[in-house]
Parts: structure tokens; C-alpha cells; sequence
């Protein structure tokens, strides 16, 4: 049986944040294109892409509060939100409680629009004896408003829409009992999480790549406007220019850091997924010595 938590009432609001961020980031696209090419064009380029972290989080959690619901059979409670689920193996409950004292945390802003889907910690001095140290929120409404699974693996609290109705089904399929045997375990159906959740070198390969290309962009947008309208891009063994171009045709060095950035990244992640982590370690490294030798050689026909 699926039984849909009750509604976050924030859940529209961070929809409305998510199209609102959207919309300020193509405002922004717009006039930084319709700039002449400087400094405060990099600056709106930069402020874009750094609000693109704070676009995914949000579109996260807004998605989960609204996908947000619960599967109950005979041998597990599946909760599910987004692309994550956490199985429950039903013969590991304990107990059932319902609107009890489970006094955690503050919230956390970074959770919203769904502050009460998370790992949260008792509040010190306030919790009794055979309370847990921690509780796994996995609900729309506050701890105390919710039913409180207790486990052999940890302390769950949900918040179905009909609860009592939850419970009932659940006692139910407990009396029946298990068809098999189910371990409990959460599982990530996002192919981008399962690259990295392990892979804290390849994250930061790949982010260190990223900075590459935008150092490339820093660089050239900063000293553009000071650059004469044509520059020598090339030179013979003996010093002297051998090919003058505008200097628009320095943006190739941006273009082909940008390709090697994003094909060496994309590159790296089918080989992590096939298990060959040091062949993507060596994709995504190379993609930062390509920065290197990119900046490097634009240093050099700039000044």
C-alpha cells in the first residue's frame, strides 16, 4: 500500500523560489551578453554560476516535498522522496508511537522548503533516558506531530496523511509476517550522486577544473578591453609576428578549455561508473593541466 505524507505547506513556496531563481539567472545571461565584453560581464557570468548550487538544492528538497510518501508490505516500510529511498525491513520495528516528545534540533535553513527531511539530533538535557541520540526525519511536520518508528537500525519519524489508517496497515502486515528476508538500506537512483558519493578526489578534480575555466574567462574578460583591436597570436623561431588576428579569436582558448573541461568530466564519469577510478582521476587531471597550459599561453599574448 502507498500511504502520501501530508502536504509541507512550504513545498509551492519553494517552487515559486526555484522559477524565481531561474528567471534572475536568464535576466542576468541576457545582460551580460548585451555587454561589451569587460569586467562586469564577468562578474554577471560568475554571479550565475555560482547560484546554480543553491538552484539544485532547492530543486531537491522542493522536489521531495512533493514525492514525499510512504510503501508498506509485508516485509518492508519503503520511504521514498525524490530519486532516494530507505527500506525498513518490517520485522525490525519495535514500537509504534504516536505524537510523542522527540525534542530535536533547530532547523536547518539549508533544508527548506522541507526542514524535517533529514538526520536530526536530540537536544541536550531534554531528551530521557531511552530516547535515541538522533532521529531520522523522513516527514512533513514536526517530530511531535508525527508516528515515531523505532527500529533495531534507528528511530524513523513520518508523517502519513492518514495515520491512523498507516499504523493499522502496518500492525497488519507485522502479524502477517516477512516473505523474505530485507536488509535495511537507503538507496541514491541519481547516476551523477552514485559517481561521486565515494569519489572525493574526482569532486574536487572536477571542481578545480571548473575554476580552471573560469580563471581562462577571468582573465580575458578583465584585460579585453585594453587589448589593441588586432594582436599576434603567433610568432616564428626568430621572435617576429608570424600571424596577427582581432582579438576576438582569443575566445578559442576560453572555447577549447571549456570542450576539454566538459569532455575529459563527461569522459571520467563512464569510467568511474565501469569501476576504472584512476583512468577518471587521469581525465579529469588532464583537464586541469589543459587549464594550465591554456592560461599560461594567454598570460603570454596578453601582456
Amino acid at each position: 500500500m502507498v500511504f502520501p505524507s501530508k502536504r509541507c505547506t512550504t513545498r509551492w513556496e519553494g517552487l515559486a523560489a526555484v522559477l524565481w531563481i531561474i528567471l534572475i539567472d536568464l535576466l542576468l545571461v541576457v545582460w551580460a551578453l548585451r555587454r561589451p565584453i569587460d569586467i562586469l560581464q564577468f562578474l554577471l557570468i560568475l554571479l550565475m554560476a555560482a547560484s546554480i548550487p543553491l538552484l539544485l538544492q532547492l530543486a531537491y528538497r522542493t522536489w521531495a516535498a512533493f514525492t514525499l510518501e510512504y510503501w508498506v508490505d509485508r516485509n518492508a516500510v519503503t520511504l521514498h522522496w525524490a530519486q532516494a529511498r530507505q527500506v525498513i525491513p518490517t520485522q525490525s520495528i519495535r514500537q509504534i508511537l504516536h505524537s510523542v516528545d522527540l525534542p530535536v534540533a533547530g532547523t536547518n535553513q539549508l533544508y527548506w522548503p522541507l526542514p524535517y527531511l533529514r538526520m536530526a539530533a536530540i537536544q541536550q538535557g531534554s531528551a530521557a533516558s531511552n530516547q535515541p541520540d538522533a532521529v531520522n526525519l523522513c516527514a512533513a511536520l514536526p517530530p511531535q506531530e508525527c508516528v515515531v518508528l523505532e527500529t533495531d537500525t534507528g528511530v524513523y519519524a513520518l508523517s502519513p496523511a492518514d495515520p491512523q489508517t498507516f499504523i493499522d496497515a502496518l500492525q497488519e502486515r507485522y502479524r502477517l509476517g516477512a516473505t523474505r528476508i530485507i536488509e535495511p538500506v537507503r538507496t541514491q537512483h541519481s547516476w551523477l550522486g552514485s559517481v561521486f558519493a565515494n569519489d572525493k578526489v574526482g569532486a574536487w578534480l572536477i571542481a578545480v577544473g571548473l575554476a580552471g575555466v573560469l580563471a581562462l574567462f577571468a582573465v580575458l574578460t578583465i584585460r579585453f578591453p585594453d587589448l589593441p583591436d588586432v594582436l599576434a597570436v603567433r610568432y616564428n623561431s626568430e621572435g617576429m609576428p608570424e600571424e596577427i588576428r582581432e582579438k576576438a579569436a582569443l575566445f578559442r582558448l576560453l572555447v577549447i578549455g571549456l570542450l576539454a573541461w566538459s569532455a575529459n568530466g563527461m569522459g571520467g564519469m563512464w569510467l568511474s561508473r565501469q569501476g576504472q577510478r584512476i583512468g577518471a582521476h587521469m581525465l579529469w587531471g588532464g583537464a586541469i593541466a589543459v587549464q594550465i597550459f591554456l592560461l599560461l599561453a594567454l598570460v603570454s599574448l596578453i601582456t
